[in-house]
């Protein structure tokens, strides 16, 4: 039987006296806090609800400040904040997703990494966090591969039409793509030259394009005269909305090992002189940068003239040209990769010095000429050829590191002392050798000094070039923000550049 408050309070106990009386009181109050506590508990409810659905907007609000959309194939755009923005960016980036692009491309979120269960390895509920790959997270790597495979029937291509109707809209074009059409003054006070050869996936040289331009700099296409005709028609359109952006005069048919594959970055040269620019850098439609523009503007500026060229002494390549009469001038022939990053004096050089048209006749009855020409060029001081280098020719890790490119060879690329300086363990697969980049290889690219990486295709594992496309416009954002920088001491400190040819 329940005891009221009243009886409490009247009764008392004759035989305990006031002994009991304080257990009683202390009975009442205990009945008084239950009570007020049974009256207040809708209130008290409301207020707890009230509280946590502030929490969850506060929480909310900031979580979709991490929330990053991804135009496909890898763009992004941070649309939460604002402050997010640099000023210089503005007429580029801030402001609302254009209505037709949420149409034609499709809009991919990222999130933080969700928590990690074996469990989520058996659906791809979400996409995989470049965040997480990047990082080299191994259960995110795993995610990632089944993930890809499960979506590989999914098209990573974007319908060529877009660039071929381009300059019916160039306006929503570059809008849409997310073209950088600003910089800041550093950058547009040093134009660089871009040479680009290609012969396939449009949609992949557009995206290099797109990660390299800023108005100031100028690029010459060169496409395979033997390539698609609907990939010639869509990098004209592209080059028709887009200023100091164009084809090449000339369009060879390019074979592999021939003269003809030297001849294409000749004529960009030539088509490119007319402007002015501090280097020129060529590239192939398969190669995505390592470094922003802003960036290589710093390193250039580092480098001071001289020239970033590959070059091996190892004897067994003499029997590309043994046959062949003496070069000129008292030549000595060099190997090395094609790509290269040469000051405009240099191209100068090849264009006007006739020793460099006589060495351009000589390599043209040469095995492999494309890969000697530059390299000679670039290693016989007593030629006087501006940025050249004086010291010994030879590519080394340590003294002379080749800073143009991040090639994989594996161990079939050996110097003359024996070692391997082009091998790494390959994420992706080997072609001839070569390393196809995969999202294996992210943690490693994001993290070399040189500036560009080759190679990657569009089709195998595509998150590997979304992922660091994401990355790259990212670091480009905190660029701009004043939030990050880079240390060019290194490259100021390298032998080509203490030992070059004024």
């Amino acid at each position: 039987m329940e005891i009221g408050a009243k009886d409490i309070i009247e009764s008392e106990d004759k035989t305990y006296g006031t002994c009991i009386r304080p257990i009683r009181i202390l009975q009442f109050h205990h009945y008084i806090r239950r009570s007020l506590v049974h009256r207040r508990a809708p209130k008290i409810l409301l207020i707890l609800l009230l509280a946590l659905v502030s929490l969850y907007a506060i929480h909310s609000q900031l979580q979709q400040t991490e929330i990053i959309h991804v135009l496909h194939p890898g763009f992004p755009l941070i649309v939460y904040s604002e402050d997010s923005y640099p000023s210089v960016l503005e007429h580029d980036v801030i402001g609302k997703i254009p209505y037709q692009m949420q149409q034609d491309v499709a809009l991919r979120f990222k999130h933080q990494p969700k928590p990690k269960s074996h469990f989520n390895l058996l659906s791809t509920d979400r996409e995989p966090s470049c965040q997480a790959l990047i990082k080299g997270d191994p259960e995110e790597i795993n995610y990632a591969l089944q993930y890809m495979d499960q979506t590989k029937d999914k098209p990573a291509s974007i319908d060529l039409s877009v660039y071929i109707h381009a300059p019916e809209d160039c306006q929503n074009f570059i809008k849409s793509r997310g073209y950088i059409t600003h910089a800041l003054p550093e950058e547009t006070d040093f134009p660089i030259a871009y040479s680009i050869m290609m012969y396939r996936d449009a949609d992949q040289a557009e995206r290099l394009l797109r990660a390299i331009y800023r108005p100031s700099n100028y690029y010459c296409i060169h496409v395979d005269a033997k390539a698609d005709s609907s990939v010639q028609k869509a990098m004209l359109g592209v080059t028709k909305c887009l200023p100091h952006v164009f084809l090449a005069s000339k369009q060879n048919i390019v074979d592999w090992a021939q003269f003809n594959s030297l001849e294409p970055w000749i004529y960009c040269m030539k088509d490119l002189w007319r402007y002015s620019w501090k280097y020129f850098i060529n590239l192939t439609g398969q190669e995505f940068p390592l470094k922003t523009n802003l960036q290589i503007v710093k390193i250039l500026k580092a480098l001071n003239g001289s020239n970033v060229v590959d070059t091996t002494t190892y004897g067994h390549y003499a029997r590309r040209w043994y046959e062949n009469l003496p070069p000129p001038n008292n030549i000595q022939p060099y190997k090395g990769l094609v790509f290269v990053i040469v000051s405009r004096g240099y191209v100068d050089y090849i264009l006007h010095d006739p020793v460099a048209h006589k060495l351009l006749e000589w390599v043209s009855h040469t095995d492999f000429p494309d890969e000697s020409y530059f390299s000679t060029l670039n290693h016989n001081p007593h030629l006087a050829v501006p940025g050249s280098y004086k010291g010994n020719p030879e590519t080394n890790a340590d003294v002379k590191p080749y800073i143009a490119r991040f090639v994989n060879w594996g161990v079939g690329w050996i110097d003359s002392q024996g070692r391997y300086p082009f091998y790494w363990p390959c994420g992706g697969k080997r072609v001839r050798r070569v390393c196809i980049f995969g999202i294996k290889d992210l943690e490693l690219l994001v993290n070399r000094r040189e500036l560009f990486a080759n190679k990657f295709i569009l089709d195998f594992q595509p998150l590997a070039l979304d992922c660091l496309e994401e990355w790259h416009f990212n670091m480009t954002l905190s660029e701009y923000a004043g939030k990050l920088t880079i240390d060019t001491t290194w490259y100021q400190s390298l032998d080509i550049v203490k030992n070059k040819v004024l």
